[in-house]
């Protein structure tokens, strides 16, 4: 089982943004947190190089790194691309269990 899931809307997007904005090489997709509290934590999604400290792992044909510490954060979650109107970028929805 993967710690992530992207919808399919998502990995457009991605490949979207990989191609619009040249990614380097390089660069990796970077999913984490900013804040490291439960109550309230902050996940990011975004083109990042990879460290020495960094897993690195391919999901659903995408190369997405993280830090360790900072999996249980997200890890089960669902990753989409909504556009409503004026407002688009990724969600992160958790599944049921």
């Amino acid at each position: 089982m993967e710690i992530i899931h992207f919808t399919p809307l998502a990995i457009q997007a991605i490949e979207k943004y990989q191609q619009t904005l040249q990614i380097p090489a390089n660069n990796f997709l970077r999913v984490g947190i900013r804040q490291k509290n439960e109550t309230n934590k902050r996940l990011l999604i975004g083109f990042d190089e990879k460290t020495d400290k960094d897993k690195l792992t391919n999901i659903q044909g995408i190369n997405v790194i993280y830090s360790p510490g900072e999996v249980f954060f997200f890890a089960g979650m669902q990753i989409d691309y909504v556009e409503d109107g004026n407002r688009k970028g990724f969600t992160f929805v958790e599944l049921a269990k």
